[in-house]
């Protein structure tokens, strides 16, 4: 099959000869060209597929003229524009300069004066179209390029002609126009008709990102930068950069407006009013505004001490936060003896698990803050990338008996202490530290705590100081990254110890439950004896400890690992949440709970509520969200939750096979998935890459990698499939009537062997189905399909079994059950699932059902 890139090439080849891909953005993807007819380089822009579908070509083409109209020193004109297999395309001229991203990339922050005469360019501009009746609606820095020391802008009218021609369509996709770090409070509030007004907020927020290095409001999620457009106001630029006039400081906040009546009336103002700041002239009609408190103290400090101004001025970097939003740092170890490493990553655990009990606090999540052990950030930047208001610093040390812990709560605001104090104790204070601190912090942010929370604060878990000491070291290893086998080992051994100087230790004995649950859950035990000890454990606890929140999660996990008994799991940690408001890793299990009975809406907000308290979370961007999204067919914020994740982590591998998957089932687009697979390791492509080589008909290679692949089985959570089996389906391709056969039967014999380990795995069952479907044996095959059918997971599983549902559907039509597969095509196209017409199209494994008029017909109803 022919790529993306080779279609187009033989699409325009009497036109232009494409070279190279050079870009892509929200709405096109840009390609060097040669102008055949004119001999020249030249941009070709092609829109995205869903966005080509949706705007439909006669009606894209006839609005795509108003911008050719459209002759002006500061817009890069548009050369030409068509369609041609498929392909919606527009051409103009390649500028051999750079873009003012790529500037800002470099430079970070630019000279005033070439900040000034770049947005005022940009304005001319804009006044010019909007005299013209035509809106950017997407001005950023991307979009502004740097030519023969001028700014030039490109792309004018493209957004107009994609939003005039799709319609209410393009809000049915949900599709953005816009980027949301420069979008206007009225495109964040979905209007559709916005004037000028609004590409003059844009402008304003480039200025702002351009004089101080950043825009006016940043954020972990799309949702979360725009809510702050529309509500939050900005740092004043020359409070971030002290050499800012103040005229241009005015004339900036101005264009931020969040009403357009109150910025400039046109951008031809805004860039006079740009002018007269740099020469040092007054704003007309600027007006005096009421500060804040802290820009009250700033502008009363700013004349009376500059160079102490500069240091208490240089630490504002964004929006005030409240106290009661709090990050807990990883305590500094500052132990010589190792044996006592443990303390720091212990104590600071609890301190945070305390914290965590208080209703009126916002505390970040264990995730997000440890990413800052070791930091050289400074404290404004951690407080604005947490979005905190206040921070807890600790150090500790042991010498012999001795404990020192030396404790700062900071002001994010104003880098003064709210409270600071040093512990001198011995070992046997742990908890009687961490309680104080907790109880202190309370206190310095100003939150009067209710009866039971200052009972919980002050209760210790157990009289047993070894035993809380060894109960803290099991914590530092359970909590270790990387869920490593050793370290759930050595926690186990540490939490039996504890139990062993203190049987009536309830929070030891819900920790054990919690270490058994994950030996089992990650196939390091995968015995049943796991989850019996498991459930025993919790049980325990929540005898010892009735009102004990880590009790009641504990029994939620036994009841979500070992029983499938989602609502029982939600109603534990519905109790939990009583004791536990605001623990990031709780309202994440919520989530799945939630996701398991079908229960969008709560899926959601979980995951809304447990990003604000752990932002810096990337597994929780790709499970919760990504996975969420995508199943639930809400494909854009599925890309930018995985896009959330890989800025996280950039070499988190699900995150990036997931957003490949993702353009697959949107859009058939195979690209994002092939670019994908080839930055990973070749070892964790695994079943992505097998998969994507079937989708691309592509046996030799398929064939190939297969004989390269390190193990017999490819296995995830949602699949166990021999590599035979995929070699089956690759001679299949092949038309290879000897050898597919015996791949189906070498698949099943393995599949039969590890079916007596796991004969309730409904993976095994699914692949055995397929394999015997392979093999021509019918009767056998739909003995495996009706298992599925009777199994708990496609029954009262609604994550799981969306992916049992496509394998039954598979097997039923590789079956000859073309009536019964359809069945179960048109329930997955009707709610959450996978599949789509895209990969139905794609997927050689549905072959048997092309000829069928009602799966013609379903492909029809679906692809609109």
């Amino acid at each position: 099959m022919p790529s993306v890139f080779d279609r187009l090439k033989a699409a325009l080849a009497d036109r232009y000869t494409i070279e190279q891909e050079v870009g892509s953005g929200g709405m096109a993807t840009v390609y060097l060209a040669h102008d055949l007819k004119h001999d020249r380089p030249v941009a070709v822009k092609v829109l995205r597929p869903e966005l080509a579908v949706v705007v439909g070509p006669d009606r894209f083409l006839r609005e795509i003229t108003i911008a050719a109209n459209l002759n002006h020193p500061h817009i890069l004109p548009l050369h030409d524009s068509g369609e041609a297999d498929g392909f919606l395309y527009y051409v103009m001229p390649y500028v051999e300069g750079e873009s003012l991203r790529d500037r800002l990339n470099r430079e970070k922050q630019l000279p005033i004066d070439d900040a000034v005469k770049i947005a005022s360019e940009v304005a001319d501009a804009l006044g010019y179209a909007h005299s013209h009746d035509v809106i950017h609606r997407d001005v950023k820095p991307e979009n502004v390029l740097l030519e023969a020391d001028h700014a030039v802008i490109a792309d004018f009218g493209i957004a107009r002609a994609v939003t005039e021609a799709g319609g209410d369509q393009l809000t049915e996709t949900g599709i953005a126009i816009g980027t949301p770090a420069y979008l206007s409070p009225e495109q964040g509030s979905g209007e559709r008709e916005v004037d000028g007004r609004s590409d003059l907020y844009s402008l304003g927020c480039v200025l702002h990102e351009v004089l101080t290095g950043e825009p006016p409001f940043t954020g972990p999620t799309a949702e979360n930068i725009i809510r702050k457009h529309i509500s939050a106001e900005p740092t004043p630029v020359n409070v971030l950069r002290l050499t800012v006039p103040e005229g241009i400081t005015e004339a900036v906040r101005r264009a931020l407006a969040k009403s357009p009546a109150d910025r400039f009336r046109t951008a031809t103002e805004f860039a006079a009013a740009l002018e007269r700041a740099r020469t040092g002239e007054v704003i007309a009609g600027a007006r005096p505004r009421a500060l804040s408190r802290t820009w009250r103290v700033l502008a009363v400090a700013l004349p009376a001490v500059v160079v102490g101004a500069a240091i208490v001025v240089g630490r504002w970097i964004g929006p005030e936060y409240p106290r009661t939003a709090i990050a807990v740092l990883p305590f500094e170890n500052r132990s010589a003896d190792g044996q006592y490493a443990y303390f720091a990553g212990g104590l600071h655990d609890e301190v945070l698990t305390q914290l965590t009990k208080v209703e009126a606090l916002s505390v970040r999540g264990w995730t997000s803050v440890m990413g800052y052990a070791g930091t050289t950030k400074s404290i404004t930047q951690i407080a604005e990338e947490l979005e905190v208001g206040a921070l807890l610093l600790a150090s500790v040390q042991v010498v012999g008996d001795g404990l020192r812990v030396n404790v700062q709560l900071i002001d994010a605001a104003t880098d003064e202490h709210l409270w600071a104090d040093r512990y001198d104790r011995t070992l046997d204070d742990a908890f009687a530290i961490q309680s104080d601190v907790a109880q202190q912090v309370v206190t310095a942010v100003g939150v009067t705590l209710g009866g039971s929370e200052q009972q919980s604060l002050a209760e210790a878990p157990t009289p047993n100081a070894e035993a809380y000491r060894r109960y803290l070291q099991g914590q530092e290893y359970y909590r270790r990254p990387g869920y490593q086998r050793q370290n759930c080992e050595i926690a186990q051994q540490l939490y039996e110890q504890a139990l062993v100087l203190d049987s009536t230790f309830a929070l030891a004995h819900a920790a054990l439950s919690e270490v058994h649950g994950e030996m089992w859950w990650l196939r390091y035990d995968p015995s049943p004896e796991r989850l019996t000890r498991q459930r025993e454990e919790a049980e325990i606890a929540l005898r010892l400890a009735p009102e004990l929140p880590q009790a009641h999660i504990a029994m939620g996990l036994a009841h979500y690992h070992g029983h499938r008994d989602w609502q029982a799991a939600l109603e534990e940690y519905g109790f939990a949440l009583q004791g536990l408001p605001n623990d990031a890793r709780l309202w994440e299990r919520l989530g799945w709970a939630h996701r398991r009975l079908g229960n969008w809406d709560e899926v959601y907000a979980a995951f809304e509520k447990a990003t604000q308290l752990d932002p810096r979370n990337a597994n929780l961007f790709r499970d919760l969200g990504g996975r969420t999204y995508g199943l639930t067919r809400q494909y854009t914020d599925a890309i930018a939750a995985y896009d959330r994740a890989l800025t996280l982590a950039p070499d988190l591998h699900g995150a990036a096979t997931g957003k490949g998957i993702v353009y697959v089932v949107w859009k058939g687009e195979l690209d994002t998935l092939r670019a994908m697979l080839a930055q990973l390791p070749p070892e964790t492509q695994s079943e992505r890459r097998a998969r994507l080589l079937l989708w691309e008909r592509n046996p030799e290679s398929l064939l190939a990698f297969l004989g390269s692949a390190p193990d017999a089985v490819l296995e995830g959570p949602l699949f166990l499939l021999p590599t035979s089996l995929y070699a089956a389906w690759a001679h299949q391709l092949r038309d290879d009537d000897v050898a597919a056969p015996a791949a189906f039967d070498s698949a099943l014999s393995l599949l039969d062997s590890v079916l007596v380990a796991l004969p309730e795995d409904w993976r095994v069952h699914a692949a055995r189905g397929l394999a015997l479907a392979g093999l021509g044996q019918r009767p056998a095959a739909l003995r495996e399909a009706r298992w599925l059918e009777r199994s708990v997971v496609y029954r009262e599983d609604a994550y799981d079994g969306r992916y049992v549902a496509e394998e039954l559907a598979r097997i039923l039509a590789q079956a000859g059950e073309a009536d019964a597969a359809l069945d179960e095509i048109e329930q997955l196209f009707a709610g959450p699932g996978w599949l789509s017409v895209h990969t139905l199209r794609l997927d050689p494994r549905w072959d048997p059902l092309r000829s069928d008029q009602r799966f013609k017909a379903l492909m029809e109803q679906y692809e609109n």
